[in-house]
């Protein structure tokens, strides 16, 4: 998932200067794990703007597992509020900068409604593990290495993202020159390859890395689910669950 801390109240609030209707917008997926743009957010953002003399004119609110990025979702919620959003002077997207994009897209081009638009959080890339302690897990880098790295990636867990070995900076404890706190990646590499029985893959030379697939913006184009559907999916898989 995208991790995401929120902007300093200051900043958002230097960005919204000379705005007074405000409407803001959260996100059911991401931003609600981060609490970032969960209802709580939500209000919490809401009272501190008012009292900073803004007028919140609508609080949309979106309910777990409904990503504002994921628009066949979220668009729903946006023609909802189309008259509170045709009259803002801004909107406050609590979210990563992914959904504040496609929301931006979907009001210019679908909704033609054309206003400013800002982002409350900071995105700080894809993280794992959780409830409550994240760490970075993958950079999103389009030719994932994983298969020969016993599953930790270099590029995220070693501080320098080295791809063939460690540094000469290692510790002889095993620990990163650059945090000694954490233990060196390629010696987690190592002990993985070790207990896997496949030692001999870190023996191996890679090529330099394809950062070509990296090339921005990337575009996927897949066959696109049937919501409904999926929504019935979900539905009956909480039901089993006594849910």
């Amino acid at each position: 998932m995208m991790g995401q801390k929120q902007k300093p109240f200051e900043e958002i609030l230097e960005k919204l200067n000379g705005k007074k209707k405000i409407v803001l917008m959260g996100c059911g997926g991401c931003a609600t794990i981060f609490r970032t743009g969960d209802p709580v957010a939500i209000d919490n953002m809401a009272e501190k703007l008012e009292k900073n003399g803004k007028e919140i004119i609508a609080k949309i609110k979106l309910p777990f597992g409904v990503f504002c990025c994921y628009l066949p979702m979220s668009s729903q919620f946006l023609k909802m509020h189309e008259k509170e959003l045709s009259e803002a002077d801004a909107i406050l997207m609590m979210s990563c900068g992914d959904g504040t994009q496609a929301v931006r897209a979907y009001l210019d081009e679908e909704m033609s409604i054309v206003k400013p638009i800002f982002s409350a959080n900071n995105a700080l890339g894809f993280v794992g593990e959780g409830p409550a302690n994240f760490i970075e897990k993958c950079m999103g880098c389009g030719d994932c290495i994983l298969a020969d790295t016993g599953g930790i990636c270099p590029l995220t867990q070693c501080s320098k993202g080295l791809l063939n070995g460690p540094c000469g900076g290692t510790t002889p404890e095993g620990k990163c020159e650059v945090d000694p706190e954490k233990d060196c990646a390629w010696l987690q590499i190592y002990r993985r390859l070790e207990k896997i029985g496949e030692l001999d893959k870190f023996l191996k030379i890679r090529e330099p890395k394809d950062w070509g697939q990296a090339t921005r913006p990337r575009r996927l184009s897949v066959e696109p689910i049937d919501l409904m559907e999926k929504l019935k999916e979900l539905k009956a898989t909480l039901e089993s669950m006594g849910v």
